[in-house]
């Protein structure tokens, strides 16, 4: 009777969880914390330090990761009291460093918006500074943020830099065409000298005629300056064409020659 009664007392083994083995397994580094054998040399277990025999819980604090020999030789043996502080104090000492650290990136994250914006405005009061008397709003300091994430400040400022005057039909400044064409400039900024000659070149011919396939007339362009056409004997052409047939055809001639 008391045999059975013992039997009856004992507390009933719950099944480990997948996700709560794989935390385990995470925080020991794969490796049984008995011999320090790590997967996938041995198979691992997940194994209670205060045995579930004696009332241990599937807390991950009663948790730890071990080979199936050493697992098996410790059966429901306690660990050492010491040993089991010693693991839950490294256990908590890990969690704080990590807390503190992810603190650290958070602060790290806004400190680098502040600083985000405080180049945004920097930008911006250079470009007013360049284009006098304009004011840039709420739209315009978004857009130099959006231009920042694409460019290096030094190729925004070098694209300020290089603005050239656009004039409304009236001959005054057109300062809202000259602020949205920086970014085009940047960009232009960044092709090699064969690709900036054959977009200049491809500008007088879209000034001239009514129809230019752009993406074909750079690569054909470009190509035509790279094999050694003379830039200025391209620019006569551009000048002299009435079409885009007229263009088509002399730059075949030109690259098929």
């Amino acid at each position: 009777m008391n045999m059975l009664a013992q039997e009856e007392k004992k507390p009933k083994r719950k099944a480990i969880g997948d996700k709560l083995r794989f935390e385990v397994f995470k925080r020991d580094q794969f490796k049984c914390q008995y011999c320090g054998k790590a997967a996938p040399d041995v198979v691992l277990h997940v194994d209670h330090i205060n045995p579930v025999s004696k009332g241990g819980k599937n807390d991950i604090l009663n948790l730890i990761t071990s080979c199936v020999n050493c697992n098996s030789g410790k059966s429901d043996r306690l660990l050492t009291d010491n040993t089991v502080l010693e693991k839950q104090r490294k256990m908590l000492e890990e969690l704080d460093e990590r807390r503190k650290q992810l603190k650290m990136m958070l602060d790290w994250r806004e400190e680098l918006k502040g600083f985000d914006g405080e180049v945004v405005n920097s930008v911006a009061q250079y470009i007013e500074e360049k284009l006098h008397p304009a004011k840039i709003n709420d739209l315009g300091m978004s857009n130099i943020a959006r231009w920042l994430k694409k460019f290096e400040l030094s190729e925004l400022l070098q694209a300020i830099d290089d603005l050239n005057p656009i004039t409304t039909k009236t001959g005054e400044q057109d300062l809202e065409a000259m602020f949205n064409s920086i970014p085009k400039v940047a960009n232009f900024n960044r092709k090699g000298e064969a690709e900036k000659s054959a977009c200049y070149i491809r500008g007088i011919l879209r000034n001239r005629i009514s129809y230019v396939d752009y993406q074909k007339s750079l690569h054909w362009l470009t190509q035509a300056i790279e094999q050694g056409v003379d830039v200025e004997d391209l620019k006569d052409l551009a000048k002299e064409v009435k079409n885009w047939t007229q263009f088509r055809e002399a730059m075949e001639g030109i690259l098929n020659g």
